[in-house]
């Protein structure tokens, strides 16, 4: 799950404020204003674990890529994103299934 910040006009209260966009995969699946605080939430479960399969299958594949062109970078970065992977994935799980309240 990934959050990133955004300037956007808000369906609620109809301002440009800034919102919390939340990424579930390759998907937007909240979206928070700043300012009023409505939560806009879409339904990505049909199209996540599609993805999610894809993105399982390609990873082998990336990993070579990056060992290829930087293996210092990988072997230093390895031990740490494999010890947060499950967090992040139990984020990117929890993001899919709110969107579909």
């Amino acid at each position: 799950m990934a959050v990133q910040e955004s300037y956007l006009r808000c369906t609620a209260c109809e301002q440009e404020s800034e919102h919390q966009v939340v990424y579930a995969g390759r998907f937007v699946s909240e979206i928070q204003c700043t300012g009023c605080g409505a939560v806009t939430r879409l339904d990505v479960s049909e199209d996540y674990l599609p993805d999610l399969r894809q993105r399982i299958s390609s990873k082998p594949g990336r990993l070579a890529r990056r060992l290829r062109s930087d293996p210092g970078e990988l072997a230093a970065s390895l031990p740490v994103r494999t010890v947060s992977k499950p967090v992040r994935m139990f984020q990117e799980f929890r993001a899919v299934w709110r969107s579909r309240s």
